[in-house]
């Protein structure tokens, strides 16, 4: 590593080690003052989650899309800190389970899961229950450019009993851990524009990855969608749901689970990260 990325490692294993002595309601002030600086300071795309969520809710005056909007960037700090701080602090979190029996019967079957995700919640909270309650995981994630942070996620998360495959990795890899019952994690919301398979999110035409869909096909491997949310006591709920493949198709195995995406946003539409362009320019020569 280069000295930035040897002080970007240092710099986030500091703070690691501050938030983690923190108490919960401490580091969820933090979270909130980190939240109010980056929506008032620094908007980075603030006007595409505004729009986003006009175009998810039309019907929604601006206040209650204005309070929406400052939830979201709650929730994302709320991630941010929370993944710094986990290591240290995971026995102090409540969770409830949901529909738990839809995952082991999944994993019983010794045919590999692929448990299909957004975006949305506390992911990283959501993330460490598997981990910290002995299921094989295996995240599918972005690799960093800066090694330092690259290093340091990797650590943080290999800490609660993540496992990791960077998406440029070899297909085959996933193949062999289905082959071995692993659980695959991929977060299937993002726009995938020309790679992606049409289907529509609140009402609209989007882009969303096909390689979930493809992988059953393939495999027969059981898919199984699950997000969490918070409750007003702090509690995570963390849910699971079978995804409908009697299609046996890509369309209709994609639009089921987005369609169990937008019901759990319709419930809590401040959990959502409406920062992607999720509706802008589906195929990139329309």
């Amino acid at each position: 590593m280069n000295f930035k990325d040897q002080l970007t490692y240092r710099i986030l294993k500091r703070f690691s080690v501050f938030t983690g002595r923190l108490s919960e309601n401490r580091r969820e002030k933090l979270a909130r003052r980190l939240a109010s600086f980056i929506y008032y300071l620094l908007p980075i795309r603030k006007k595409q989650a505004l729009n986003n969520l006009k175009n998810a809710f039309p019907e929604k005056d601006f206040g209650w899309i204005k309070k929406q909007l400052k939830g979201t960037y709650n929730i994302v700090s709320n991630n941010f800190i929370d993944f710094l701080s986990l290591s240290r602090s995971y026995s102090k979190k409540r969770f409830r389970i949901e529909n738990q029996d839809v995952l082991d019967d999944a994993v019983n079957k010794n045919k590999g899961v692929l448990l299909i995700t957004g975006h949305f919640g506390l992911w990283e909270k959501w993330g460490s229950w598997f981990g910290n309650n002995n299921y094989d995981v295996w995240g599918v994630i972005q690799k960093q450019a800066n090694k330092g942070a690259d290093l340091f996620f990797k650590e943080i998360r290999e800490s609660y009993g993540m496992n990791h495959i960077y998406r440029k990795s070899s297909v085959d890899k996933i193949y062999d851990l289905i082959k071995n019952n692993k659980i695959i994690i991929l977060a299937s919301d993002q726009n995938a524009k020309k790679r992606g398979v049409i289907v529509e999110f609140f009402g609209k035409k989007t882009s969303i990855p096909k390689g979930a869909a493809l992988f059953h096909l393939r495999t027969n491997v059981p898919l199984i969608f699950s997000v969490g949310h918070k409750d007003p006591d702090g509690t995570i709920v963390i849910s699971f749901e079978k995804i409908n493949v009697e299609s046996n198709t890509i369309e209709g195995i994609t639009q089921d689970y987005t369609k169990k995406l937008e019901a759990k946003i319709r419930e809590h539409p401040d959990h959502y990260f409406w920062f992607h362009r999720k509706w802008s320019r589906i195929m990139e020569n329309e």
